[in-house]
C-alpha cells in the first residue's frame, strides 16, 4: 500500500508540475491551413547519402532499425501536438504555409544538428569527421525539432495576414547566417515551444550546454532579440522583421564581412610587424590600462573586413575574458568554423560587438559600407535604385 501511495503522490506531483508550466493555446485561432506532415524513420537511402563515409564498413539498415526502435519520444510528441505546433508556427510567424505535405526524416547520424529542407532530425549523433557527438535528448530534442520546423517555416513564400505582402523576403535579416536567419528561427522556436512544451521546459532546453554550444549567434540573439521581440498573433515575427530598419544596429552588426575597398592600384603593401601569412592579420597587446588593444591591422585581411580596427580595446571573446593575443586567437578559433566568434570591444568610449567569421567575398569589385556615408544619407534607397545589396 505504501508503494501504491508513493506512486500516486509522484504522479500527482508530475501532473502539477506540468500544469504549472503555462500554455497559451487560447491565444490562437487554429483557423489557417497547415500541411499534412508524416514521420519517416525508414529512409535508408537518405541516411546513407548524408553520411557516406560512415557506411563504408557499417550497416545502414541496422542503424535505421535502431532509429525505428528509439524514436518514440518524437513520434508520441508529434501524434499529440504536431498539428498544434504547425498552427502556432503559422500564427507567430505571420507567414502562410505553402506546402501541402512534407516528411520529417529521422536518422541516427547527421553532420549537423539537423536540417529544415529536407527536414532531418538526428536522434543518435552528430558526425564531426571521425568523431560523433551525442544528439540532444528529451526536451532538447523536441526543441531541435521545432527549431528546424521554424527554419522551414521561414523558407515559405512570404504571405502575411490578409495577403498583404510585407516584403520581408528581401530584408537583410532573412539572409542565411548564424546571426540572421538562424536567430529568427530561434526566436520563432522559443515562442512556439513556450506555448507547447511550457516555459520551464523550454528555458531548460535553451539554457542547456548543447544549445549554448550549437548556437553561434547566441550573443547577438540575447542582446538584440531575446525578450525584446515578443511574438504574438497580433505582433508576428514578420511584423518585427518588417519594422527593423535596414540600417539598424542589429542589421549592421550581423552583416557578412566584405573585402575592404581597394585604395590604390599596384603591389599590395604589407603591415610592418605582422606576419605575411595568417587569415586574421592583426596584433594585440596590453595597453597602460591593462586592456588588450589592437595594435596593428592589415586592411586586406579578415579581421579588418569583419569590422575590427586599430585601437579597438578587446574585452571578451564569446563572453570570455582574454589576457593575451595568443589567448584571443585561441578563443576565436574555437568557434570560427561554426559561424564565427563574437568580440566585445571598446571604440572611442563606446561598447560594440564585432563578429570574426569566415569571409564571404562579394561578386562586385567595389564594396559598400554604411560607415562611409553621413547619417542623413539614405543608403537603402540609393542602393535599391542602383540594384546593389547593402549587405
Amino acid at each position: 500500500m505504501k508503494k501504491i501511495a508513493l506512486i500516486i503522490a509522484i504522479t500527482i506531483l508530475l501532473v502539477a508540475s506540468l500544469a504549472a508550466q503555462e500554455t497559451y493555446y487560447s491565444f490562437f485561432s487554429y483557423s489557417y491551413f497547415i500541411p499534412r506532415v508524416s514521420i519517416n524513420d525508414r529512409s535508408v537511402s537518405l541516411q546513407a547519402g548524408v553520411t557516406p563515409d560512415l557506411y563504408r564498413d557499417r550497416s545502414v539498415a541496422r542503424d535505421m532499425r535502431w532509429v525505428a526502435e528509439n524514436d518514440s519520444l518524437i513520434v508520441a510528441f508529434w501524434q499529440e501536438k504536431g498539428d498544434t505546433v504547425l498552427h502556432i508556427l503559422r500564427e507567430l510567424s505571420g507567414i502562410a504555409w505553402q506546402e501541402t505535405d512534407f516528411d520529417i526524416y529521422l536518422v541516427r547520424y547527421y553532420p549537423s544538428i539537423g536540417s529544415g529542407d529536407p527536414l532531418v532530425i538526428p536522434i543518435g549523433g552528430i558526425t564531426r569527421g571521425t568523431l560523433i557527438e551525442a544528439a540532444p535528448e528529451d526536451n532538447r530534442q523536441l526543441f531541435n525539432l521545432v527549431y528546424q520546423l521554424a527554419h522551414r517555416m521561414l523558407a515559405q513564400t512570404v504571405q502575411p495576414e490578409e495577403s498583404v505582402r510585407l516584403g520581408i523576403a528581401e530584408h537583410p535579416m532573412m539572409r542565411p547566417s548564424p546571426y540572421r536567419l538562424d536567430n529568427l528561427a530561434m526566436a520563432l522556436a522559443l515562442s512556439t515551444c513556450q506555448n507547447v512544451l511550457g516555459i520551464d521546459s523550454t528555458n531548460d532546453a535553451y539554457q542547456s550546454a548543447f544549445w549554448k554550444r550549437h548556437q553561434p549567434g547566441r550573443t547577438i540573439f540575447e542582446q538584440y532579440i531575446l525578450n525584446q521581440w515578443v511574438l504574438t498573433p497580433d505582433q508576428t515575427l514578420a511584423d518585427w522583421v518588417a519594422s527593423e530598419p535596414w540600417s539598424s544596429r542589429l542589421v549592421t552588426v550581423t552583416r557578412p564581412p566584405r573585402k575592404p575597398r581597394q585604395q590604390a592600384i599596384g603591389p599590395r603593401l604589407f603591415v610592418e610587424g605582422l606576419p605575411l601569412k595568417g587569415i586574421f592579420g592583426f596584433s594585440a597587446t596590453m595597453n597602460d590600462a591593462n586592456r588588450l588593444t589592437v595594435e596593428k591591422i592589415d586592411v586586406y585581411r579578415l579581421a579588418y573586413a569583419c569590422g575590427l580596427r586599430e585601437g579597438d580595446g578587446i574585452r571578451r571573446v564569446n563572453d570570455r575574458l582574454v589576457r593575451s593575443h595568443r589567448e584571443l586567437i585561441e578563443k576565436v578559433l574555437e568557434t570560427f568554423d561554426e559561424g564565427g566568434a563574437t568580440l566585445e570591444i571598446v571604440r572611442d568610449g563606446q561598447y560594440m560587438k564585432v563578429i570574426i567569421q569566415p569571409i564571404l567575398l562579394p561578386s562586385w569589385e567595389d564594396d559598400v559600407y554604411f560607415d562611409d556615408y553621413p547619417e542623413e544619407f539614405d543608403v537603402q534607397d540609393t542602393l535599391l535604385e542602383d540594384s546593389l545589396e547593402p549587405y
